[in-house]
């Protein structure tokens, strides 16, 4: 339903914010993780948030995220057998480093840490994960997920430029598994340090 939301922060707590929208006069109530929570600027200040609209029920919840790829991480955990909105949260609380070992190296020890995630959920989490994504997208966590612990701030820019033009091509009406892997392709010709408005116009060029 909202692919982002970009506003004012009028609110923030370590697991929720409230956003005014540009130009809109009411406020969203966004759920995000702790970890957000302290990356994201003060109260005042604008921020943009990617974000999942999730319906249950007897309930309606919107999650942000700083990234693509942590919203698409956090959609697919969603659809593992006793993974809710909380839990995923949590996952997506752990460093970026040790998200990426969880999934991209299959280390189930690494989400034991989080409260409700046990050993056999643990393990279900890196199979269905491993088994149901491309190796472009496990490659585009590693890229938006890396920190600087990880020494990577140029893998960092590459997987963010990644992610930047799937998004503008979803928003175009590109399905988001299309997308990426015309992507990928754009970015095999052009290299990995090429703009996402580059590899957009790419794609575009020869689509069709």
């Amino acid at each position: 339903m909202y692919a982002f939301i970009e506003g004012e922060i009028i609110d923030k707590s370590d697991r929720a914010i409230v956003i005014r929208p540009d130009g809109v006069g009411m406020g969203l109530t966004v759920n995000i993780a702790p970890r957000t929570s302290l990356e994201l600027p003060p109260v005042g200040e604008t921020t943009r948030l990617y974000t999942s609209f999730q319906v249950r029920e007897d309930s309606q919840a919107l999650y942000g995220f700083e990234t693509v790829a942590e919203r698409d991480l956090f959609e697919a955990l969603l659809k593992i057998s006793g993974i809710g909105g909380r839990t995923a949260l949590a996952i997506l609380d752990l460093p970026r480093n040790r998200i990426v070992q969880a999934i991209a190296a299959g280390d189930a020890d690494v989400l034991r840490q989080v409260q409700g995630v046990g050993p056999k959920t643990a393990g279900r989490i890196v199979l269905e994960l491993r088994d149901r994504f491309a190796e472009e997208l496990v490659e585009e966590w590693a890229g938006a997920l890396s920190d600087s612990a990880m020494g990577k701030a140029a893998e960092s820019d590459s997987g963010h430029k990644f992610a930047e033009a799937i998004e503008a091509l979803v928003e175009l009406g590109y399905m988001r598994a299309e997308a990426r892997e015309l992507v990928r392709r754009a970015r095999g010709t052009l290299g990995e340090g090429a703009p996402a408005e580059d590899l957009v116009r790419q794609v575009l060029r020869h689509a069709g």
